[in-house]
């Protein structure tokens, strides 16, 4: 692994747990990528577990072990993931016919949540949303927990990061941006939603595989990040598109390429960082249920597919589609691969960049 190769301001180091701030993790309409759905049409068996009627189809169940399901939200009430979990509740209730509420413990960056989470009983009557900070957590903060003290149920929200800069910037690509930088080491400023988060992790996996020096300057939050970019007050930023959206069309900023797998259906002409040799760098901004461990499969399997009966909900679908939400559902075993790939990332740059605490 190289040695870092970048700047950290230096009154950035006190921000460290503003990790909770990261990312598309504060609300919903302004802070979601609008990418079209990327529905898993291949259902494993085990996940079609407790469903009933024709092969394919979900219809409500009548065997749920529990007498209630509460989920525990680490992010705070009325972020985008709190409002998005109370959109899909009403459908898990119908489809697991008991009672299922949301209950928020927020705090230290969602440490507090997720060691709550961890003590709670496996019986199905209490499950844990998983978001990205409880990737980013364990490097740079002093809990007791990581992402495989759970066990992964599925996945069924995500989006990605965008690297924007000014309009009048000098460079309309990836390529020129990257030539830039090179041509000007540490001289281009790039904010990010908090040090250690989501896209303060995309940014410096970039700057790495890009071999530039850049200067990273935490925010609090990725939409501070955008109205820092709008200022001129940094020279680029890694967060969502929505983030920067209004800003885009009121001509004061350009995004030069998604760190997507594909092009993202509102950008159609932006093109992917992995058009330009950096395929490989991709952070993801996921919404998940995670299980204590020890949960029978038959509970995890009837939680996945209560999950996706809301997803196929009318009323959660326009929820979704109104406040720009994508459909990312995953299996188990595929969102599990998703927190293995991305964990390495976030222990290499946490590392690289100086900002471990193990």
């Amino acid at each position: 692994m190289k040695k870092k190769c970048f700047k950290v301001a230096a009154a950035a180091m006190a921000a460290v747990m503003v990790l909770s701030a990261a990312g598309c993790q504060g609300g919903g309409k302004s802070e979601e990528t609008t990418q079209a759905e990327t529905k898993t049409t291949e259902e494993s068996s085990s996940a079609d577990a407790g469903a009933g009627g024709e092969e394919g189809e979900l219809t409500p169940i009548d065997d749920y072990p529990a007498s209630s399901l509460t989920i525990t939200c680490p992010p705070g009430a009325g972020g985008g993931t709190d409002l998005l979990l109370r959109a899909m509740a009403p459908a898990m209730e119908e489809y697991l016919g008991v009672s299922v509420s949301v209950v928020n413990k927020p705090g230290g960056g969602c440490a507090i949540g997720y060691a709550a989470g961890l003590q709670e009983s496996n019986d199905g009557s209490s499950i844990t949303v998983g978001v990205s900070e409880l990737l980013g957590l364990p490097y740079v903060a002093d809990v007791n927990f990581t992402y495989e003290d759970y066990d992964a149920i599925c996945n069924f929200n995500s989006c990605y990061g965008a690297l924007s800069v000014a309009a009048d910037a000098p460079y309309n690509t990836l390529e020129e941006f990257v030539e830039y930088c090179k041509e000007n080491p540490g001289k281009v400023r790039i904010g990010n939603s908090g040090i250690g988060g989501v896209w303060h992790i995309l940014a410096a996996s970039f700057a790495e595989k890009a071999g530039i020096e850049v200067v990273h300057v935490p925010f609090d939050g990725g939409g501070p990040a955008a109205v820092a970019l709008a200022g001129g007050n940094v020279e680029a930023v890694p967060v969502s598109p929505q983030e920067v959206q209004t800003y885009v069309d009121s001509g004061l900023i350009k995004v030069l390429a998604v760190f997507s797998p594909e092009r993202l259906p509102e950008l159609p002409d932006v093109p992917t960082a992995g058009e330009s040799g950096y395929s490989d760098v991709m952070m993801t901004v996921f919404r998940g249920f995670l299980a204590p461990k020890g949960m029978d499969e038959s509970i995890k399997a009837q939680i996945d597919a209560a999950t996706r009966y809301a997803l196929e909900d009318e009323s959660v679908k326009e929820f979704m589609a109104t406040q720009n939400y994508t459909n990312n559902y995953m299996t188990a075993d595929e969102f599990k691969s998703l927190m293995d790939r991305e964990d390495q990332v976030y222990a290499e740059q946490s590392r690289a960049l100086g900002i471990a605490t193990k």
